[in-house]
């Protein structure tokens, strides 16, 4: 692509953000995306208060709710699959491409990887070096249905991490043709706690499922030459996508389509919203 074929991108950097907002927000970005003269979007956010989201395919009953008032953290579906995560101590984004896009692709795994080098290229603009990892690690101590609602207990698959090691957890769906992906990345520990809000399992059960995601997730400030915090992971970020997709990323807001749309999908859910919020 040359200079006068560079693609301009919208950069939506919310900030901090409700649970339920985050993931309409997403979700109505990918369903504006459908029109002709729609952008491919970045979006880049945090949780305000801590939350834990669960795929689409997930069931609220694994999530120990009466916990998650007292803690004060939300719960929330997400409109992508994938499994359970806690949003604390990390950035998460959100990819949104119109099928008319150049880097629109039927192939969810070629999406994925172009993605993936983004993220990549974020992370060497900090100093670390990771992998995008194809082949998966069976888990040894633990059955598989144990493990099977978390997202960072799960194999390092089609993943970004290190020595094995998961750092980033992402999900994508298409939504009328338009691919919406986002995913987690992991800058603390914080992450680690999410065993403790799961229900049906005793406290040494849950210390040993933390165990076991301690040895097997790696954070940013674990690999960084120097602290890295949201924002210095937002820039780079930023840097990252427009280096190795050749973009040109325009700071924008939501249009008031867009806001229509979020507000829509924030009414009391009528049989079970995406963006139902559980507390």
């Amino acid at each position: 692509m040359d200079a006068s074929e560079i693609q301009n991108w919208r950069l939506i950097d919310s900030g901090s953000l409700g649970a339920r907002q985050n993931m309409a927000m997403d979700e109505a970005l990918a369903r504006q995306a459908s029109s002709p003269e729609a952008k491919a979007v970045l979006r880049l956010y945090g949780w305000q208060p801590e939350a834990i989201s669960l795929g689409h395919h997930q069931s609220l009953a694994d999530i120990d709710l009466d916990r998650c008032r007292r803690d004060g953290v939300d719960v929330v579906m997400r409109p992508t699959g994938g499994r359970a995560v806690l949003h604390a101590d990390e950035l998460t984004y959100a990819v949104v491409i119109p099928r008319h896009s150049p880097f629109f692709d039927d192939s969810i795994l070629v999406v994925y990887e172009l993605i993936s080098r983004s993220l990549l290229a974020a992370f060497h603009h900090l100093g670390i070096s990771a992998e995008f990892e194809r082949a998966g690690r069976t888990p040894k101590d633990f059955s598989r249905g144990e493990l099977s609602s978390l997202c960072y207990a799960s194999s390092v698959q089609y993943e970004i991490g290190c020595q094995g090691r998961k750092m980033v957890g992402s999900a994508q769906r298409r939504l009328n043709g338009v691919v919406l992906q986002h995913g987690s990345i992991l800058i603390g520990p914080r992450h680690l706690d999410l065993p403790f809000y799961l229900k049906d399992l005793t406290e040494h059960r849950r210390q040993s499922v933390r165990d076991y995601m301690t040895r097997h997730t790696i954070t940013l400030n674990e690999l960084s030459p120097k602290p890295v915090t949201f924002r210095s992971l937002a820039d780079a970020m930023i840097c990252g996508f427009s280096k190795e997709l050749g973009i040109r990323l325009q700071p924008d807001t939501l249009t008031t389509a867009e806001f229509d749309s979020v507000d829509r999908l924030l009414q009391p859910p009528v049989g079970g919203s995406i963006g139902e919020a559980a507390i």
